[in-house]
């Protein structure tokens, strides 16, 4: 069974996870903080803020793991605009491939 919040974090960009990340880490320490000032309501709050910040750096770590395996994972939110630019590269490659300089370097071969 998937996590709603773990879907949700993986359609963020990069910079939005890091983001997201920050603000789970400002949360955890305005918990700590009523905690030690004997404020804080709710005791699980602490537990979900840092399952929170675990979950969120996992999926930082997951698509950093996959960078360098050469294998990028996109945001899942991204994965028309990925498509899209990967045929454009495929169209910037073929004209690349074709050209006079093929031909030249078959001829100084022979």
């Amino acid at each position: 069974m998937a996590n709603a919040l773990a879907e949700e974090a993986r359609t963020m960009t990069d910079a939005q996870l890091g983001e997201a990340i920050n603000e789970a880490y400002r949360e955890v320490f305005n918990l700590q903080f009523q905690i030690g000032t004997r404020q804080l309501q709710n005791p699980m709050a602490m537990r979900a803020a840092r399952r929170q910040v675990a979950r969120l750096r996992t999926i930082l770590r997951e698509r950093q793991l996959a960078e360098a395996a050469g294998a990028p994972l996109a945001p899942i939110g991204r994965t028309a605009d990925r498509a899209d630019r990967e045929e454009t590269e495929d169209v910037d490659n073929t004209a690349e491939s074709t050209g006079p300089s093929g031909a030249d370097s078959a001829s100084e071969e022979a």
